[in-house]
């Protein structure tokens, strides 16, 4: 049986009735109230005391980013403790505002609400909420009612992996502090953004009456077709619980664009709001409730959609008649507004004079309709907070930071299954996918997607993981799926030989708040030539014929350089569009692509990377656009996801002043705890000076940030497959003006460590750990303090280059006087 509607409220909260422990919980590490520091007993306790006039609020700060389920347990009370709230933020200016840095409203994989309401009554004494709250670091209880509550072991469950980051597979430090401390919080934003399979709850609560939702989101109903009605009739029976309820029409996949019709009984009000709250939302058009429509009542509601009109009747008497522009078409979801509670059930969809869809929502088949159930596959995500989806565009960054720091092989694998099955008919992917569904197992009967970028980002992706893991069924899989993107991709070619974007639709790019760019576009261009030019190892393991895809990346790149260079701006600029300014991810991919060689008369690796610091240095970092782009509405922002290839380039062209710089201005200062926005992660976006781009929705834990995590065992301690699977690497180590490093890497048969250090004289010492049944060649770390003249080598063979081929498991080298 499912639990019955006439016990509704006690599904509000789920209470955990088990003993009171603090295994396994993650508890603040310091409290406040007013401003001041506040001692808490040895037990946590935490007493809350308000007159019902001045609210009793303290504020718990975990030093760190942290997620998980909230819990707490209550030791006394006395007097009114029936409104008592928990809030939740990633930095602290966001718990100035009452909806903190929420409301978050893109899936189900969270509570949507940054704030829960607890009516503190009766005999519960442990409350364990049923939705994860995603990042956080601070959480501020605020009690507003005339009483006192005292409450212990207040913390969260956690539903990431909380390993130690001492205690994780790979490892990184050097004689400069600030260098460990950034690898450190890449490592500890991929731990946020890493799901087991299963481990997110499922999002509505289903009875036996229909589906109880309180406090959530319209999550839009999933279908192929769904996406794309733009005429249809939706209807529904719901019994109001508490306050209200609401819904969308014309709702994109996310519900991001959307229609939300908002029903407040509380006010007796019905009113239409863009998005998929009425939070910050203006009214489109609103009207009264009639008298009938009141909470515990069973209501039925009707609403017919045609185009950009919105019609909307409850019980018959129609309240709502307007027509907006913003929203034309797309799918409809079902949820309900904070502190609301609602039961919805006989839900019906008519379109195309066929009944499409219909379901009394009193069985739990029904969540996978809307995507409201668990996840299926282990995945990567974009955010802990924000948005905890899965995006293409953000797993080639963030895959070799995983694999550098907490080996997530599964997450990775799990993304690319999941994203890489989302692939249209054309040859290229979808750029987002909730992870709540499984994989599919037919292509997407569609021709057109958003975000074109980001299907060669998942290819790269997949080249990535395949080097790391030397999975050949991997390999047998994905490979064809990759060699259909780039036979679409050669089709798109102009005469001239470059790619063009030629529905706009398809251009836009993670700078989704600059404008969207069609036609010949730089990036594009380039993103294309480094997925191909990362690949073609990938599709030779396949055993494909490389021969043509080899021909047509040295034809593009040909092209790229005739038609894309700018001797004006001594860079590629950014599209025929706008020849006026330069991108500094497209310029960075030229590098990471050979499109530039490292030396080719006036123009070279070096050259370019000069000419973007010019064009893109600012004081806190380098701009992910020329300045002068400002003029043309881009807007002047910093991005760790950009900067990540910025920094590969660097490090791929050997340009150790560059690189320190990207580290010292971009990502040092994010990792500093001194901070006012110090998460333990990495952020999203930055504004020019250096704060979060976004205000309070900006992620400020954000997988695509966390690229230096990769890089400095890439290539400060010097780590890299040759072959795929490790079974032969090399080491190669940039020293960054260091003294020394340290570190592990892991790989399929175990780890590879090394050591380097350079003693007061400026003598070189060394050791290369590896695992048994791999062969390696080390090269000594460049640039050198002192020139060879002797030293002492066990372990390894000396090449002609100067590098050593390793013949036992460990390498060890010392340079002498």
């Amino acid at each position: 049986m499912q639990p019955s509607l006439y016990v509704l409220p006690r599904l509000l909260v789920f209470i955990c009735c088990v003993a009171a422990s603090c295994v396994g919980l993650t508890q603040p590490i310091s409290y406040s109230a007013n401003g001041n520091d506040l001692t808490v007993s040895d037990d946590n306790k935490i007493t809350l005391s308000s007159d019902g006039t001045t609210p009793s609020v303290v504020v718990l700060d975990y030093g760190r980013n942290v997620e998980g389920y909230p819990t707490f347990k209550v030791v006394r009370r006395t007097g009114d403790t029936s409104t008592f709230e928990m809030s939740y933020a990633e930095c602290h200016a966001s718990l100035d505002v009452y909806m903190s840095d929420g409301p978050i409203t893109l899936s189900a994989a969270m509570d949507n609400y940054r704030v829960n309401r607890y009516n503190i009554s009766g005999n519960q004494s442990i409350y364990t909420n049923r939705l994860i709250q995603g990042a956080l670091r601070y959480q501020k209880l605020n009690l507003s009612t005339a009483g006192e509550l005292t409450l212990a072991n207040v913390g969260f469950v956690p539903t990431v992996d909380d390993t130690h980051l001492a205690q994780l597979p790979g490892a990184f430090r050097a004689s400069d502090p600030v260098l460990t401390r950034i690898w450190e919080v890449g490592a500890r934003t991929m731990q946020l953004n890493e799901f087991s399979a299963n481990s997110l709850p499922e999002f509505w609560t289903i009875t036996d009456d229909g589906a109880l939702v309180e406090s959530q989101a319209p999550q839009p109903f999933s279908s192929d077709y769904a996406s794309g009605l733009s005429e249809y009739d939706l209807s529904f029976a719901v019994k109001p619980v508490k306050n209200g309820f609401g819904f969308t029409v014309l709702s994109d996949t996310l519900g991001s664009s959307s229609v939300y019709i908002f029903v407040n009984i509380e006010n007796m009000s019905i009113s239409a709001h863009v998005g998929a709250t009425e939070i910050d939302s203006p009214p489109l058009a609103h009207a009264v409730l009639p008298a009938s429509v009141a909470v515990d009542q069973w209501l039925k509601v009707s609403c017919n959609v045609d185009n950009g009109r919105i019609q909307v009747a409850i019980n018959g008497y129609q309240l709502l008649d307007f027509t907006q522009s913003g929203s034309f078409m797309g799918s409809f979801g079902l949820g309900a507004s904070f502190n609301q509670a609602a039961v919805f059930t006989n839900v019906s969809l008519t379109a195309f004079g066929t009944i499409m869809y219909s379901s009394k929502l009193n069985d739990k088949s029904v969540l996978q309709d809307f995507l409201l159930g668990t996840n299926p596959l282990p995945v990567s995500v974009d955010g802990s907070r924000r948005d905890r989806i899965a995006y293409a565009g953000d797993l080639d960054i963030a895959a070799g930071s995983a694999f550098a720091s907490t080996a997530g092989q599964e997450y990775v694998n799990g993304s690319i299954s999941l994203l890489g099955s989302f692939q249209m008919l054309p040859g290229f992917f979808i750029p987002t996918a909730k992870v709540q569904q499984p994989a599919r197992t037919t292509d997407i009967a569609a021709n057109i997607t958003g975000l074109i970028g980001y299907s060669f980002n998942l290819v790269s992706a997949m080249t990535r993981y395949y080097q790391q893991t030397g999975d050949t069924a991997f390999l047998s899989k994905w490979a064809p799926k990759a060699v259909r993107l780039f036979d679409w991709a050669h089709s798109q070619l102009l005469p001239n030989g470059l790619l063009n974007i030629s529905n706009p639709a398809m251009g836009g790019d993670w700078n989704y708040y600059d404008p969207q760019v069609g036609g010949v576009v730089s990036k594009f261009n380039l993103v294309y030539a480094y997925a191909l030019a990362e690949s073609l190892p990938f599709l030779a393991g396949a055993g494909l014929n490389t021969t043509a895809y080899t021909q047509r990346l040295r034809a593009l790149k040909k092209s790229i350089n005739k038609h894309l260079w700018s001797d004006t701006l001594q860079a590629y600029y950014h599209s025929e569009s706008y020849p006026g300014f330069i991108s500094q991810e497209a310029n960075a991919l030229a590098i990471l692509s050979d499109t530039i060689q490292a030396s080719d008369g006036n123009r070279s690796a070096t050259r370019l990377l000069t000419s973007m610091s010019q064009s893109l240095n600012v004081p806190a970092g380098v701009l992910a656009f020329s300045t002068s782009a400002a003029s043309s509405g881009w807007e002047k922002k910093i991005s760790p996801f950009a900067s990540g290839y910025h920094l590969k380039a660097a490090f791929h062209a050997k340009d150790g002043a560059t690189a320190k710089h990207l580290l010292n201005t971009i990502w040092a200062p994010m990792s500093n705890p001194q901070n006012a926005n110090y998460t333990g992660c990495f952020w999203e976006v930055l504004n020019e000076d250096g704060a979060p781009g976004l205000g309070l929705g900006t992620s400020l834990c954000h997988a695509w940030a966390a690229g230096p995590t990769a890089d400095l065992s890439r290539y400060v301690l010097g780590i890299a497959p040759v072959r795929p699977g490790f079974r032969e690497w090399k080491v190669e180590p940039q020293t960054l003006d260091l003294d020394w490093a340290e570190g592990r890497y892991p790989v399929p048969q175990g780890a590879i460590e090394v050591k380097w250090k350079f003693d007061g004289h400026g003598l070189l010492s060394m050791a290369v750990t590896s695992p048994h049944g791999t062969t390696g060649t080390v090269y000594l770390p460049a640039p050198l303090k002192r020139r060879i003249k002797k030293y002492r080598a066990t372990g390894g063979r000396m090449n002609q280059d100067g590098s050593f081929s390793v013949q036992g498991r460990t390498f060890v080298y010392h340079q002498l006087v």
